[in-house]
This record gives structure tokens, sequence and C-alpha cells, in this order.
């Protein structure tokens, strides 16, 4: 078989999509609870595989097995920021981008944190958030909600929300006396007459 052939049977299955929940960025699914880490409803995609036990390459043996479950075992591997799903295709996207910046993004991820979650590029992570809003509202069906969960590690959550394309509704406002903070914004697409 051709690659083009196989292009295009990616991009039928694409348009005959049945999940109606994307999960954009779904690493080791930490955020969501046992029961709903397999929804069938739910597309979790990422930008990586990584096998279970991955992590204890970031810890001293003495220490291992450090989280020897975890893995990154997404239904798609995808780009947040370039998807090839049809416009309109979810209810609801879940967004929970990695929160460090490091200077060479995710190449080289040594410590636990960055190695589970990821990074973000010191030069280019406000150009792939920015994309990453746009590319989700894009595959948002009028009418649908986007959750978005960050932490102020090395960036603050005005300069962060400010790289969406409208302003969230609502969302977490607490403030911890540790040294980052994880927030969560919920944003709203109008259309279907709730303009």
């Amino acid at each position: 078989m051709s690659n083009d052939g196989a292009e295009e049977t990616v991009a039928v299955q694409h348009d005959q999509l049945e999940e109606t929940i994307l999960d954009a960025t779904c690493g080791g699914r930490s955020i969501w609870y046992d029961g709903n880490k397999q929804r069938e409803d739910t597309l979790y995609i990422d930008n990586r595989e990584e096998p279970a036990g991955f992590i204890d390459e970031a810890v001293p043996e003495s220490l291992r097995p450090n989280n020897p479950n975890y893995e990154v075992a997404p239904d798609d591997v995808q780009d947040y920021r370039d998807l090839p799903y049809p416009d309109g295709s979810f209810n609801l996207v879940v967004f929970d981008p990695p929160h460090i910046v490091r200077s060479d993004g995710m190449e080289t991820l040594t410590g636990v944190m960055t190695k589970k979650y990821g990074c973000l590029h010191a030069e280019t992570w406000q150009d792939d958030l920015r994309r990453g809003f746009l590319e989700l509202f894009r595959v948002l069906k009028p009418g649908g909600t986007l959750v978005f969960k960050f932490a102020d590690v090395d960036v603050d959550f005005s300069t962060v929300l400010d790289l969406a394309p409208r302003d969230p509704l609502f969302g977490t406002n607490t403030k911890n006396k540790k040294n980052h903070v994880s927030r969560w914004f919920v944003f709203h697409k109008p259309g279907g007459g709730d303009e």
C-alpha cells in the first residue's frame, strides 16, 4: 500500500470519530479518576509514547522502582498544535500541557517531573500554547467546553491566559503557600444559539 493510501485511511477514521471528549495532552492520564482512564467516549492523545517504568531512569537505583506502572500510552500520537480531526469534533476538550519551561524543551527530560509531564521549549512556549488553544477551539463543537489546567511553575497564569483566544468563564482562584499552584480554567465556545 502506498503512503497516500494510509493517509486517506487515517483521514476517513478521523471523520468518523465516535468519541465526544478529547484529552489533548493525556500523558499518564493522571488527572483522570481511576474509573475514567479508559472511557470509550474519550480520545486520549499525546505527542509521545513511553513504556511503563520509564521514570526509573530519572531516579537513583536505590529508590527504584519509582512509579513502575506509570506510562504514556495515548490512543493516538498527535501534536495538539496541529490535529487531523475535523472542525467541531468534540463536546469537551481537556488541555493540560507541560508547566515547566526549559531551554531544550522535550529533548532531554531528566528529572521525575519533567520525564512524567514533559516541558515547554523556552523559545517557543508562547507560540506553542497559542497555537494549541486555537487548534483545540477549532476541534471543539460550538457550545462546547474546554477545560485548561496549568501550574505557575515557570510562567504566571495571566501571561498564559493572554494566549487563549477568549477569556475563561471561571476557574480556581485559591492561592496556596507553596512554591507553585495548579489551577483550572473553563472556557466556552459560543455557538448553537448561545452567543
